[in-house]
This record gives C-alpha cells, sequence and structure tokens, in this order.
C-alpha cells in the first residue's frame, strides 16, 4: 500500500515538474519533448563525378580535357518545422564538400570547393525523388594567373573563388538507411573580378552516389498544423515591400590596367507578393565604377568630371523567399553613363538575409551578358505598407 501510494505521490510530482516547466520554460520544455519525437534526419553521402573542361573562350581551349571529381555531401531533410520547408515541398538542406585533382593541369593545379546547397524536390512519387540542386560557396585553386611563371592561365586570377553547383539529379530510397543518386551536375568557379584575369572555370559533369541515413526518418508534417493566413491577413489583405540598400566591391584589376578600383552601389527593390514563395517587382539602380575613368583614358577620352561614369538604372526584379533568406534577381536597362563597353543591359544575383526586423545583409554580384563585373557586400533597410483592407466575413 505504501509504495502505491509513493508511486502515485511520485507520477503527480513528474507532472507538476513538467507543468511547471512548460509554462515557465517553454522553449526548455518544447526542446526536451522535440528531442525524443524528432531527430535531426541527418544523412552522409559519397558521390563520383566525371566530366570536361567547357572552353567558352577560344583562349581556355588549353584546357580541354577529361574531368573526374568527388565530393562527401551531409545534409538532412526537412520535414516541415518550418513553413517554407512545406511550401518547397520539403528540401533536403546540406553542405558538400568536392575535389578535382583537374587531370594534374600544369596550368590549375587541383581545385577544393566548399559550398552550402540546397537540394528542391520537382517530382515525388513513392520512393523516387527529382530534385535540383543549388550550392554556393568558397573554393580554392592551387595555381593561378601569374604574368612570369604561369600566363597561359587566363581562367582564374586568384586562388580563392566563388564555387557554384547546379544539378538536375534523380533518388531512389533502397530500404530505410541508404538511398541511391545520380544527376548531371555544372560546376563553376570564378573570382567575380575582384582579380584579373577571370574568364572562370566551366565543368559539367556526370554523377552517382550513395547516402547513408545516420538516424530515423522523421515523417512530413502534415500543412494544416499551420493556419492558412497569417494573423490579420484576413484584414489587410495586401502588402508592397521596399528594400533600400548599398554594397560596395572591390576590383583587382593590377594584372590588366596595375591598379585596384572600389565600386559604389547604391539600389531599391520594390516587391508585390505573389505567393508565400515569391514576389516580384521592379527595381532602381545607381553605381559608380573608378575603373571606368581608366578604361575611358585608355581610348583617349579625358574624363573631368567624374560624375559622369555615374550609371543610373532601372530593372525587373524577383524575389524566391526561404523564411529570413531570399534570393533576388534583376534584369535591368542603363539609362545612363559615359563607359559603354559593357553594352546597356545587366544582370544583378543577390543573396539577402534578414538578421533584424528591418536590416539585412546581402551579397550581390553584378554581370552582362553573363560575364561577372564585381561582386558586392552591403546592408540595407526594409519595410511594408499594407494596403487593401477589407471585412471578415
Amino acid at each position: 500500500m505504501k509504495a502505491f501510494l509513493r508511486h502515485k505521490i511520485l507520477s503527480k510530482s513528474c507532472l507538476l515538474y513538467a507543468i511547471l516547466l512548460y509554462c515557465f520554460f517553454p522553449s526548455s520544455a518544447r526542446s526536451q519533448f522535440e528531442h525524443k519525437l524528432f531527430t535531426s534526419n541527418m544523412m552522409i553521402e559519397a558521390k563520383i563525378n566525371y566530366g570536361f573542361f567547357y572552353a567558352q573562350h577560344l583562349e581556355l581551349q588549353l584546357f580541354d580535357t577529361h574531368v573526374p571529381a568527388f565530393e562527401i555531401n551531409i545534409h538532412q531533410a526537412t520535414y516541415g518545422k518550418h513553413k517554407w520547408e512545406i511550401a518547397f515541398g520539403y528540401p533536403m538542406i546540406g553542405v558538400s564538400f568536392w575535389y578535382s585533382s583537374l587531370r594534374n593541369s600544369p596550368y590549375l593545379g587541383s581545385a577544393y570547393a566548399v559550398f552550402p546547397y540546397l537540394n528542391f524536390p520537382l517530382y515525388h512519387y513513392k520512393n523516387f525523388r527529382f530534385n535540383f540542386r543549388f550550392g554556393l560557396g568558397a573554393g580554392y585553386l592551387t595555381k593561378k594567373f601569374d604574368r612570369l611563371t604561369n600566363y597561359k592561365n587566363l581562367a582564374i586570377g586568384s586562388h580563392f573563388n566563388a564555387a557554384v553547383s547546379l544539378m538536375l539529379e534523380f533518388r531512389y530510397k533502397l530500404n530505410g538507411r541508404f538511398t541511391f543518386s545520380g544527376g548531371i551536375n555544372f560546376q563553376h568557379f570564378s573570382n567575380g573580378s575582384l582579380k584579373l584575369p577571370n574568364y572562370g572555370l566551366n565543368i559539367p559533369l556526370v554523377n552517382a552516389g550513395i547516402a547513408y541515413r545516420l538516424v530515423r526518418e522523421n515523417k512530413y508534417l502534415i500543412e494544416h498544423i499551420y493556419p492558412p493566413v497569417e494573423p490579420f491577413e484576413a484584414i489587410l489583405r495586401h502588402n508592397i515591400e521596399f528594400n533600400i540598400g548599398g554594397a560596395i566591391g572591390l576590383k583587382n584589376m593590377q594584372a590588366v590596367y596595375g591598379e585596384n578600383f572600389t565600386v559604389y552601389h547604391l539600389y531599391e527593390n520594390t516587391f508585390f507578393p505573389v505567393s508565400r514563395k515569391s514576389q516580384v517587382g521592379f527595381g532602381f539602380d545607381l553605381s559608380y565604377d573608378g575603373s571606368h575613368v581608366k578604361i575611358l583614358e585608355l581610348t583617349g577620352d579625358t574624363v573631368k568630371n567624374k560624375l559622369l561614369i555615374l550609371r543610373p538604372g532601372t530593372n525587373a526584379a524577383y524575389e524566391l523567399l526561404m523564411g529570413k533568406l531570399g534570393f533576388i534577381f534583376n534584369l535591368g536597362y542603363y539609362l545612363g553613363g559615359k563607359e559603354t563597353s559593357n553594352g546597356p543591359f545587366y544582370e544583378k544575383l543577390s543573396v539577402q538575409y534578414n538578421f533584424a526586423k528591418n536590416i539585412f545583409a546581402s551579397v550581390m554580384l553584378k554581370v552582362h551578358f553573363g560575364r561577372a563585373d564585381y561582386i558586392g557586400w552591403g546592408f540595407g533597410y526594409r519595410f511594408l505598407t499594407f494596403y487593401g483592407k477589407k471585412t471578415v466575413k
């Protein structure tokens, strides 16, 4: 009888402890329960790649050869913990460690890369998935251009470069632990014209791999656990988002013009949401590139007023939203500027992270017809304007 009473008192004490823990430390309590209910969905994967150099310029045909490569991936499959995971069909988030000997090229050396990636499902049926993977990170090539010892390497002007990976792949789950994968990958190395020359390396590849699940799999959380609309969304039906920011870039042109130049870039984007995942709009740019003065002087055009090289522009804008992270694409047209060798059109690719309520950090790549011009780093301010009130029915 005493043992029964002791057990009953202990059970009530545990229940009281759990209630107090949840009331006073709700995040801690949730984390303890989630630890038991959900796992990290972590997997490790090995891939073998085989491809060739794509010589987009005549000067790069020197590197025309087949290329083997290897990569180790660590990723986790999302299961709906955040709203954007459901909106994008439960993508995989991971990091890749990529290596290639580049066939021991005497001009390029070997290539190493580390890049985070997102693997988006395009089609899913039972154990079969067809995905698109996008990765962006850092790469290192052991040899670079040198005007005395390696003057034939016009592809890469620096050891450290940006590494970009685009992949279409299929995945087939063999059982609860193993998954087979295969696909077509496009690997790119470039320093964004931070240091010239910078034609870049483009390597199309095919690959095959095997993944091993380290812990048990979490099942997908269904969408109805989230409210169909945001709080007050039924009342404030529409909004416009304004992003105002600035960025600074550096162009190392010692090998060509004997000096370095700084680029200043101001911009504004106006966005109209079209879904939970994306918004469209338009934008304006104003940039100052110090290298334009040098380029004009070499063509015999003296620049008396440096304000003449300011380049205003207008563009169409699109943003892909993933929680606090946004991927922005701009296609624009220059409205002025004295230096016009790059043509009237430009493109911008930006990654923007909202680390505070209205403040964001961004990394931007400015491009002219696929040729990188410069990389800019900056900050900005965003704010929303609501309109279109309606009565809740």
